[in-house]
């Protein structure tokens, strides 16, 4: 403020002395130097008498000038006096930012239902209600789009494939309460095209494998291609929703089945009855090793030993990781918002291990600190330590963030590395090559 009021003072001065112009006489031609600016009386002119026709003489004494003069200084105030309210305004947004981080969007209509589901989600991790995998699926979807999906079209989808599940069981003559022989009819109903009969009628159904969505598996063309409810309306998917629907089916019959990671890619691990672990991989339709998944999928010891890869998540970790992609969802539709650290912090507390909850935290706090530096023109770090401690908070919990990533052991896996995996695993698929099958002691009903 102190620099706008020096700016009005000064050109507040020089319209004073605009005005107050002496009466300064004009030398004789004769007398003037060479030097400078010459200046060529008209032949009309009267050299002796300086002040004939001085308004058309010498505009310095035209009164129009003098408005535009002072037209032109009030100018100059107005722009000083805009840039230094928008420098103002600017701070101010960025002291905001510090403190509290980006403005709320609750009031945005659509948001509510992000929260609902939030709000939801977070009763069952913290066992206020019970936890249910199919349910949280639901909710994150159905956030996204806007409240449009109807939870009964969803529970009677997965209740048809659950009957598939039986009928197979019973017309294979397996113990329906046996956990690995109910794991093995989810995998051959969504990996084989399958002939089912209807127990009491003559109808025999016939159900088909799910394909791999090689024209968009990373949801480039159409963001809803990774869904479960897409999946269960197209029989199309991806390593998102293919493991997730298979949990599900789990989830119903009472299967006790496991979501695990790998790098851009999720799989389901399940156990038979010597203890002995098995990865369904549903994009292949196979059964691989572990070692599979070391050589083939960019993963690091390190990350091993963090438990970020190959380690069978809880239900309870599963659940929680989706609030992870609810605050995904969240950003993709209205963008950074307070809402997403709340579904990041909620999901870190019930799953530690999950990087991705990590990686957006990073995300956001770049971003914000960003935005900070660009309103407060602070184009290092020691400038912006300066200028708003506060500020610098968020620059060093960016940093930390980023050396928490590294440590753990994630790489980033490039498209190229990912694309390469998909070609081997569509080769595996094509020799079928003989891997393990799991054993199932109890299959007489």
């Amino acid at each position: 403020m102190g620099k706008l009021l020096t700016l009005f003072f000064i050109i507040l001065c020089n319209c004073h002395l605009h005005a107050q112009l002496p009466v300064i006489q004009v030398p004789q031609p004769s007398a003037m130097d060479t030097y400078g600016i010459n200046i060529n009386f008209p032949s009309h002119s009267n050299p002796s008498n300086p002040f004939v026709n001085r308004t058309s003489q010498n505009n310095v004494y035209d009164p129009n000038e003098l408005i535009r003069r002072r037209q032109r200084a009030q100018q100059e105030l107005d722009e000083a006096t805009n840039r230094m309210m928008e420098i103002e305004k600017c701070q101010n947004i960025a002291y905001s930012l510090a403190q509290q981080g980006f403005p709320s969007q609750a009031g945005v209509p659509g948001t509510e239902h992000f929260r609902s589901a939030y709000k939801e989600i977070n009763s069952m991790l913290c066992d206020s209600i019970p936890l249910n995998l199919e349910r949280a699926i639901f909710l994150i979807e159905n956030a996204y789009l806007g409240n449009q999906l109807n939870f009964e079209d969803f529970q009677k989808s997965i209740s048809e494939r659950v009957d598939y599940c039986k009928w197979r069981m019973e017309e294979l003559k397996l113990n329906p309460q046996d956990g690995l022989a109910q794991n093995m009819a989810i995998f051959s109903l969504l990996t084989d095209t399958l002939k089912i009969k209807q127990p009491g009628t003559e109808k025999t159904i016939t159900h088909y494998p799910l394909k791999y969505n090689l024209d968009d598996y990373d949801s480039q063309k159409d963001f809803t291609s990774h869904f479960v409810t897409t999946l269960l309306a197209t029989n199309v998917g991806q390593c998102h929703s293919m493991p997730l629907l298979y949990l599900v089916l789990a989830e119903r019959l009472g299967a006790k089945a496991y979501l695990s990671l790998a790098p851009q890619h999720s799989f389901v691990k399940i156990q038979d009855d010597n203890g002995a672990w098995y990865n369904l991989e549903l994009t292949c339709r196979s059964i691989l090793s572990d070692y599979h998944y070391m050589n083939s999928s960019y993963i690091k010891s390190e990350a091993i030993r963090n438990k970020l890869y190959m380690t069978p998540l809880s239900k309870k970790e599963t659940v929680a990781s989706l609030l992870t992609v609810l605050g995904q969802y969240y950003l993709t539709k209205y963008g950074y918002d307070p809402f997403i650290m709340d579904c990041i912090h909620t999901a870190e507390s019930y799953a530690p291990h999950d990087i991705y909850s990590k990686i957006m935290e990073a995300s956001y706090e770049t971003r914000l600190t960003l935005e900070i530096a660009h309103l407060l023109n602070a184009h290092n770090p020691e400038t912006l330590k300066k200028i708003s401690p506060e500020a610098y908070k968020h620059y060093e919990r960016m940093h930390e963030l980023y050396r928490e990533i590294d440590d753990s052991g994630y790489e980033d896996m490039p498209k190229e590395i990912y694309a390469r995996w998909l070609r081997h695993v569509e080769k595996l698929k094509k020799e079928e090559t003989g891997h393990r099958q799991p054993t199932i002691r109890k299959t007489v009903k």
